[in-house]
């Protein structure tokens, strides 16, 4: 049972998940505007070849003019071998078959056409059935190295713009994460009750703002429920003297004489001083769990830990079965507080003890690192609806039932501050059925004196 976690990942995951989205589509951009670009050159490549080689075809034309035309394929094999690049004699036919079908009436016409896919220049010589092929042109170059072609031109060019917008959005992503980092420890910390962290100074103009914001409502929270804490306290401290001096009184009024009807008024008055007494000691037990800030890891023997607090509500009035899997979680080393799990076992039976009908099960079980103790009874259960509601303090969904709507949300106090959570889901018994998840170590823990 997995429980998911907060934490934040590093700068290089958020680096990797953003920042190479950014650089594929930077490239893609590079790529179709190169390609673009290329295609509109295309037709200024063409109309310069042209010009460049209007020159070598006027000496050629010039010098098959000045020779009878069956001395035309030695002259070509001489001038081949005086070029640079090659030259062949064609006949006409076969030479327009090289070009587009465009190109093929200006050959017929004698003007000099380019065949950019070879890099050839063809002319018809003078009025003959022959043509001149110059080419391909680019064999006249210099053997290239590897630096020298234009696929490692095109490579070194990416790579450098590549280098160019990563390094600088590493930077920024490093340093918004880093700042947005320290708020989220920030509040962990505010989380686990240490209501004075602040977060520091962002050192990015973006997170900046929010940091203040953060800040000013850290102080305000930490005011708010310093005042809530101290108005607690004064409540509870200023009610127990009147309740005291309430039990004395009827104390005193029953050794009077009284008749049946003052009898039993003065019962109803002790049962509510009862109550308000109760609703003072939860409430500064709820107070006091909320303040709390660090919690102690024990060696529980989990078994008699719940076997004990089953115990203290001797005599039951409906029986309780207990699965608490003893082979293996009789000595574990439970990050939890001894006492916060006794206070949420305890409000847990006693809710299943206030609307169960026959029976109450208690199970303990142990999974993926998580402690789950879940009580169910065969009550009337929750609605779906309610049952996030039922957490909250002061909320009771029955009205007439004693309690004060506190015992549920001390449990979920307890889950919160191990950084468990609870869960409230049908019970196979037929009524509600209460989880409260709370992590542990995968370790099991030597033997651990009986608590």
């Amino acid at each position: 049972m997995k429980h998911p976690s907060s934490a934040m990942r590093g700068h290089a995951f958020h680096f990797l998940r953003y920042g190479i989205g950014f650089l594929v589509a930077h490239l893609l951009l590079i790529v179709l505007g190169l390609w673009a670009w290329d295609a509109l050159l295309e037709d200024r490549t063409e109309a310069s070849l042209q010009a460049e080689m209007r020159g070598p075809h006027a000496m050629l034309q010039h010098r098959f003019a000045e020779t009878p035309a069956a001395q035309w394929p030695a002259l070509a094999r001489q001038l081949d071998s005086d070029f640079a690049y090659p030259l062949q004699l064609m006949p006409l036919t076969d030479a327009a078959a090289i070009l587009p079908a465009k190109q093929r009436q200006g050959l017929y016409n004698g003007h000099v056409q380019i065949e950019l896919d070879s890099m050839r220049s063809l002319q018809r010589v003078g009025n003959s059935s022959s043509a001149l092929i110059l080419g391909p042109l680019d064999q006249a170059l210099p053997e290239e190295g590897w630096q020298d072609s234009e696929a490692s031109g095109v490579a070194i060019i990416l790579l450098i713009l590549m280098v160019a917008v990563a390094l600088p959005m590493y930077v920024m992503v490093y340093r918004l994460w880093r700042d947005v980092s320290q708020l989220a420890q920030t509040a962990r910390r505010m989380r686990d009750g240490q209501l004075d962290s602040r977060a520091p100074r962002a050192g990015t103009a973006l997170v900046r703002p929010l940091a203040k914001a953060f800040n000013h409502m850290a102080e305000q929270l930490q005011l708010l429920l310093e005042s809530q804490r101290v108005l607690a306290q004064a409540v509870a401290h200023e009610v127990r003297t009147p309740l005291a001096r309430m039990r004395f009184g009827l104390a005193d009024l029953e050794d009077t004489g009284l008749d049946d009807a003052q009898r039993d008024a003065l019962s109803g008055l002790r049962i509510d001083v009862d109550r308000l007494q109760h609703l003072t000691d939860a409430g500064v037990e709820y107070a006091a769990l909320g303040r709390c800030h660090q919690l102690t890891r024990q060696r529980l023997q989990l078994a008699a830990l719940v076997r004990g607090v089953v115990d203290q509500f001797a005599p039951l009035t409906i029986p309780v079965q207990l699965d608490l899997s003893p082979a293996g979680l009789v000595n574990v080393n439970v990050n939890v507080n001894r006492h916060m799990l006794e206070l949420a076992l305890r409000n847990l039976l006693g809710n299943a003890l206030r609307y169960a009908r026959r029976q109450i099960r208690i199970v303990s079980t142990l999974n993926e690192g998580w402690l789950c103790l879940q009580v169910e009874d065969d009550g009337p259960g929750i609605a779906v609806e309610l049952r996030s509601q039922v957490l909250q303090p002061y909320v009771r969904l029955d009205q007439a039932s004693p309690g004060f709507g506190l015992g549920l949300a001390l449990v979920q106090v307890v889950a919160d501050k191990h950084r468990g959570h609870v869960e409230v889901v049908d019970s196979a018994l037929g009524g509600a059925c209460i989880r409260l998840l709370l992590p542990m170590e995968s370790s099991v823990a030597p033997p651990a004196e009986d608590v």
